[in-house]
């Protein structure tokens, strides 16, 4: 994150948000034609609009389930074997929160795709905020990213960052009636509105019930440089991308989920005066953590 920016990918969604099946579908039709979106006919298979299409195609690749390749002189998705195809063997309907949680982390760190995302979770401190506040802190931190005479479309980056909105709020909130099939990601609960105002909107750490440990666990061996075992908690906390930013935990929720990954055996602690480590020395590596969680679980 230190390069600095010449162009940004703004609106890459059509201003659409995730819709309910709508992964399902594009991960199916993928598999069965990994050449379906330089296609005609994607609008029939998928049985949507030319937009839906280019946001599903768009959100596939946000998330992490596909990436897009050329070959032979045409677009070609392919779903990704370390993530997509978990997914696809374990929770293929995309049922279990679990999955969502991953999905989230996925988008949050994928600047290049999702780059309002990026600096809403990561860079944004305040608990309670309005929709242009978020665009205004948004906006200043994007100038701050990008090369020094570079431009963006402020209108476009104004769609993104109501779009988070739309995506983590249910779907009653929403005044579009578009929108009232909703997004799965309402059920994280991120993002609330507050109490004192309509117009205004809050950050809220994750239910320790909805957000489970090995979500945690991913994300922090996600983040690890290659041939690195081991992380501060100040790290975990306040490096971008990692669970502190990208879960909205504080130091109190995190160490309670350190706590119980170390219990159960899947990390060890040290805690001293100035400087609190993790180390994973024979951890799971991101795959293998989601495999050892969806064969506990139940996905219907």
């Amino acid at each position: 994150m230190n390069n600095k920016l010449n162009k940004v990918r703004l609106k890459g969604n059509e201003s659409f948000n995730i819709r309910e099946g709508w992964l399902r579908k594009g991960m199916r039709c993928v598999a069965e034609d990994p050449r379906l979106f330089a296609k005609r006919e994607a609008m029939e298979l998928l049985g949507m609009g030319s937009k839906m299409v280019k946001s599903v195609r768009f959100w596939l690749q946000a998330t992490g389930l596909t990436q897009e390749v050329y070959q032979n002189g045409g677009r070609v998705q392919t779903i990704t074997e370390d993530f997509g195809r978990v997914i696809d063997r374990y929770d293929p309907y995309f049922d279990d929160i679990f999955t969502l949680w991953l999905l989230h982390a996925n988008i949050v760190a994928n600047e290049e795709f999702c780059i309002a995302w990026n600096i809403f979770f990561n860079e944004y401190e305040g608990e309670n905020f309005t929709k242009e506040d978020l665009f205004l802190m948004c906006k200043a931190q994007l100038v701050k990213r990008m090369e020094e005479g570079a431009a963006f479309s402020e209108k476009s980056f104004y769609s993104d960052c109501a779009s988070i909105l739309k995506m983590y709020l249910s779907a009653e909130t929403s005044e579009d009636p578009e929108e009232s099939l909703g997004c799965p990601f309402a059920a994280l609960g991120l993002i609330r509105r507050s109490a004192n105002s309509k117009n205004a909107y809050r950050k809220v750490a994750p239910s320790p019930d909805q957000l489970d440990k090995l979500a945690v666990l991913y994300v922090i061996r996600k983040n690890l440089a290659e041939g690195k075992r081991s992380v501060s908690i100040d790290d975990l906390l306040g490096a971008p991308n990692n669970v502190g930013k990208v879960f909205h935990l504080n130091r109190v929720g995190l160490n309670e989920y350190l706590d119980q990954l170390r219990v159960s055996g899947l990390l060890t602690l040290t805690r001293t005066v100035g400087l609190d480590m993790v180390y994973l020395e024979d951890s799971p590596t991101p795959p293998e953590i989601m495999t050892a969680y969806y064969e506990k679980a139940t996905v219907r």
